[in-house]
């Protein structure tokens, strides 16, 4: 079994669009005080009117992303699989350039909000994959 994407240009381009909305909407957010100044919710976000909707709006995008990508395969569920790797992968390694060095934000990785979006990059394409699959 290959670890390499079938189509790993396309799954790239996938991975930078989903990091590429949410820092645009966390640009968006810091530039609007009333957003900004929300109070922080200990442990789960430090940027609630960040992560909430990013939530709500990656798990949807996923899935269409996910299906749109497994769609042409054979083997759905292992290419889910590689497809939600590159995605964490992709994402977790511009994290930690742009907030974690860039931008000196420790705290960062210290909210569950965004580890949940990692598991939620790689369980969401995954069951997509199962889910196609098995019909």
């Amino acid at each position: 079994m290959s670890w390499k994407p079938y189509k790993p240009g396309k799954v790239l381009s996938y991975a930078f669009l989903l990091w590429l909305i949410g820092f645009i909407w966390g640009t968006i957010v810091f530039m609007l005080p009333v957003l900004k100044n929300l109070s922080e919710i200990p442990y789960i976000s430090k940027y609630p009117a960040v992560s909430a909707p990013l939530l709500a709006v990656y798990f949807i995008i996923l899935f269409i992303l996910a299906r749109k990508y497994v769609e042409d395969t054979d083997k759905k569920a292992a290419e889910g699989l590689k497809f939600g790797a590159v995605i964490f992968i992709v994402n977790f390694i511009l994290d930690i350039l742009i907030y974690y060095i860039m931008f000196k934000s420790a705290d960062y990785f210290a909210y569950v909000s965004i580890w949940f979006y990692y598991a939620m990059a790689v369980a969401v394409p995954r069951y997509t994959g199962r889910r196609l699959e098995k019909k």
